[in-house]
């Protein structure tokens, strides 16, 4: 995707992948910057230490607490997060929904589940379920994130009668766990609860739909996968970087041949 990025604007630079164990991204920073990188974008598991790294951080990072794209200064790193960002021009695109009338549960609250849930609470949505499989970091996030919202925010616990009724009353669920990375991940919640007029966003990406966005649409409900937001989120990046407007189409066009799909 970024490759066809640089190819479509004539920019001679390479997008290459780096595998970076855990606990090991302080060691590999000066690595990176003497191979020459000029930037980078990190993902699980090190958006919250590459926060902690960056000397300058903007306000999506500050917003996140964390950071997906780096720009390599001559002897500092700026970080941005594009994660909200790159998730709502992908409902745009797909929904144009006016989230001030949304009742949404996000699933998952770490991660890309918490990047989501502050910038909800900023928005804000009619009402904002959260819910996670252990209780006390949806409670944490709840209370963190009550100052910003204008609607409610609620927490419920997973596969709960009160998870059941949330459900019911929802016009939007977030899915934001790694179920589904893997096709025989069980579903992050029953199929009775995927119903038509329901939207379903789930983060989770594969070279295939997950088994939750087939479920949904088997039983009517609309539903998204990540890869609309993993596109969008690399244009943003691909500005910060180049300091010139995406060619979203090419790169658009590189994901679905690489995925053998449409988003």
């Amino acid at each position: 995707m970024q490759e066809a990025g640089f190819q479509a604007l004539g920019i001679d630079a390479e997008y290459l992948r780096v595998e970076i164990p855990d606990g090991d991204l302080p060691a590999a920073i000066p690595q990176l910057r003497k191979t020459g990188f000029r930037g980078w974008n990190c993902t699980l598991p090190h958006k919250e230490a590459m926060f902690a790294l960056c000397k300058e951080t903007d306000a999506t990072a500050k917003e996140a607490a964390s950071v997906n794209t780096v720009v390599a200064l001559e002897s500092d790193l700026r970080g941005y997060s594009t994660d909200a960002d790159g998730w709502e021009d992908a409902v745009k695109e797909a929904w144009n929904l006016d989230f001030r009338a949304q009742r949404i549960l996000v699933l998952g609250c770490g991660g890309v589940g918490r990047t989501l849930a502050t910038r909800l609470a900023g928005k804000g949505c009619r009402a904002l379920v959260l819910c996670n499989r252990s209780p006390e970091k949806a409670n944490r996030l709840a209370k963190e994130i009550q100052p910003l919202a204008k609607g409610s925010v609620g927490v419920v616990a997973w596969n709960s009668p009160e998870f059941g009724e949330a459900m019911q009353k929802t016009n939007l669920f977030i899915h934001a766990t790694s179920l589904g990375l893997s096709s025989h991940d069980p579903l992050p919640l029953p199929k009775t609860y995927l119903r038509p007029g329901l939207k379903i966003y789930d983060t989770v990406y594969r070279k295939e739909f997950t088994p939750l966005v087939r479920q949904a649409r088997a039983r009517g409900a609309e539903a998204l996968d990540g890869l609309g937001m993993l596109l969008h989120q690399g244009a943003r990046a691909f500005r910060i970087w180049t300091g010139k407007e995406a060619p979203l189409k090419d790169m658009r066009r590189a994901m679905e041949q690489a995925a053998g799909r449409s988003l």
